[in-house]
C-alpha cells in the first residue's frame, strides 16, 4: 500500500521530501479516509467529510490526507445526485452533460468512451451563471479515459485552490488504483494474497462462506455478498461474479476467469476486473494496517469482513495466517466512523468558498473544529433515516442487540494459539 500511494503522489506532481513525510506518516499515524464515493471534493457530501479530516490532521500536524474513494458507483445514485451531478447555488448540473441513457446504466470507472467537464443544465441558470464560469476555469478541460480520472485530477486543482490554507496535499485513490494494488500483491508468489487467498488451498472459498453466514439473522444486509473479491468490467457497466470450483463466472457465464494469480493480474492489467469492496478493504485497510474512517453503516460492515476473515484463517492454521491474526489481534481501533459527521450547511460549497474566498476554507476547519461534535453531526440523517441501522435501534432499545453478535475480533492469545 506505501508503494502504490508514494508512486500516486509521484504521478501529481509532489517532491520527494514531501513523499518522506508521507511515508513517515503512514507509519506514525495509519489512517485513510474511506467515505465519500468518487465525487468532485465541492460536493457537499464529499465537501464536509473531507473537513472533518482536516480537523483530525491539521490538529496534529500532519501533512497528507489520503482518501480512498470508491469509482464502481455509477453515474446517478439517486435522482439528479451522484457523481455524475452536482449542486451549484439553486440548480443542478450535469457535470459531463451526458443523457439519461449514458448515465444510468454505467460506473464512473468504466473507461468505454472518454469525459471531459461540461457542467450543463435544462434549468435557466441565470443566477449561477458566474459560479459556472469560475467552476469551468478551475476545472481541467483534457479529455479523460473515464469520469473518475477526470474526477481525481479536477479535485487535485480544487483542493491547492482552496484548501491551500490547510497546509494538507490531497491524496486520493479509487477502485482503478486499487487493481494495480491486488495486481502488485499477485505478481509475487510469496506475497499472503497470492500464496494464501487466492492459492489453490480453498482459503477464498472458505473466507466468502464466513462473510455469506451474516447474510441471514440479525445481521443479515450489513455485509452482502453482491459479488465474489471482483466485479466484471465491460463496456462501462459492471456486473457481479461468483467464485464456483476455482472459477470466477458472471451470471450468463459469458464471462469466467480462473482463480489463480496469473490469470487474475492479466485480467486486471487488461481492465475486465476490478476489485469488490471486501477485496479494496483487505489491501487498503485490513492488511496493511490503516484505519478506515468511513460511513453509518461501514461501522459495522467492516468489522464482520474482518471477523470473517479471523474466522477463515482459525480454518487454515499456517505460520502465515497466524502472523497475519496476530496482526489483526493487536489492532483495537482498526475502522471508525468519519463520514457524514458534518450535517452540510445551506449553501453548496462552491458557491461558499466562491463568495468568501479560499480563506473561508481554514475558517470552516477552526470553526467545526472547536465545535462539539454532537452539534455538528446535526440530525444524523444517515442513521435515523436507514432502515437497517432503525431495526438495529429497537434491537437495542430491547437490550437484545448484542446477545448474539460474534466475537468481532479474536484476542492476541488466541491467534497465536493458531
Amino acid at each position: 500500500m506505501e508503494l502504490l500511494l508514494l508512486d500516486r503522489a509521484l504521478r501529481v506532481g509532489h517532491r520527494h521530501h514531501e513523499l518522506e513525510k508521507l511515508s513517515k506518516q503512514l507509519h506514525s499515524r495509519p489512517v485513510i479516509q474511506t467515505g465519500p464515493h468518487c465525487h468532485l471534493i465541492i460536493e457537499p457530501d464529499a465537501f464536509y467529510t473531507h473537513i472533518f479530516s482536516a480537523i483530525g490532521l491539521r490538529c496534529h500536524k500532519e501533512s497528507w490526507y489520503l482518501s480512498y474513494s470508491p469509482s464502481t458507483v455509477k453515474f446517478t445514485e439517486s435522482a439528479k445526485k451522484g457523481p455524475g451531478w452536482l449542486r451549484l447555488g439553486d440548480h443542478t448540473l450535469n457535470v459531463f452533460g451526458l443523457s439519461r441513457s449514458k448515465m444510468v446504466p454505467f460506473s464512473v470507472c468504466g473507461r468505454h468512451a472518454s469525459q471531459r467537464f461540461a457542467l450543463t443544465s435544462s434549468e435557466e441558470t441565470t443566477d449561477a451563471n458566474q459560479l459556472v464560469e469560475e467552476l469551468q476555469t478551475i476545472l481541467p478541460h483534457d479529455e479523460f479515459p473515464s469520469a473518475a480520472d477526470a474526477i481525481k485530477t479536477a479535485n487535485q486543482s480544487l483542493w491547492r485552490r482552496f484548501f491551500a490554507s490547510s497546509n494538507l496535499h490531497l491524496l486520493q485513490i479509487d477502485d482503478l488504483d486499487v487493481g494495480d494494488l491486488v495486481a502488485q500483491h499477485l505478481r509475487d508468489p510469496t506475497s499472503w494474497l497470492s500464496s494464501t487467498l487466492f492459492g489453490a488451498g480453498g482459503f477464498a472459498k472458505s473466507l466468502l462462506t464466513h462473510l455469506r453466514s451474516f447474510d441471514s439473522g440479525p445481521w443479515g444486509g450489513w455485509a452482502t455478498t453482491t459479488t465474489d473479491f471482483f466485479w466484471h468490467l465491460s463496456g462501462g457497466r459492471i456486473f457481479p461474479v461468483r467464485l464456483d470450483n476455482r472459477l470466477f463466472l458472471t451470471a450468463d457465464e459469458k464471462f469466467s476467469l480462473r482463480c489463480i494469480p496469473d490469470a487474475l493480474v492479466r485480467s486486471l492489467e487488461k481492465g475486465e476486473i476490478i476489485p469488490s469492496l471486501l477485496l479494496s478493504f483487505l489491501v487498503t485497510s485490513v492488511l496493511p494496517g490503516l484505519r478506515a474512517l468511513g460511513g453509518s453503516r461501514q461501522v459495522v460492515y467492516y468489522p464482520i469482513m474482518r471477523h470473517a476473515l479471523l474466522s477463515a484463517l482459525a480454518d487454515f492454521p499456517s505460520a502465515a495466517n497466524r502472523s497475519v491474526a496476530v496482526s489483526l489481534a493487536s489492532d483495537e481501533a482498526a475502522g471508525m466512523w468519519g463520514h457524514r459527521t458534518i450535517s452540510p450547511g445551506p449553501t453548496d460549497p462552491f458557491t461558499l468558498i466562491a463568495q468568501s474566498g479560499p480563506s473561508r476554507i481554514g475558517q470552516l476547519i477552526q470553526d467545526y473544529g472547536e465545535m462539539p461534535l454532537k452539534k455538528a453531526w446535526g440530525s444524523l440523517p444517515a442513521f435515523a433515516s436507514d432502515p437497517l441501522w432503525q431495526t438495529l435501534c429497537e434491537r437495542l432499545a430491547l437490550d437484545t442487540a448484542f446477545k448474539d453478535r460474534p466475537i468481532w475480533l479474536l484476542g492476541a492469545h488466541q491467534a497465536q494459539q493458531m
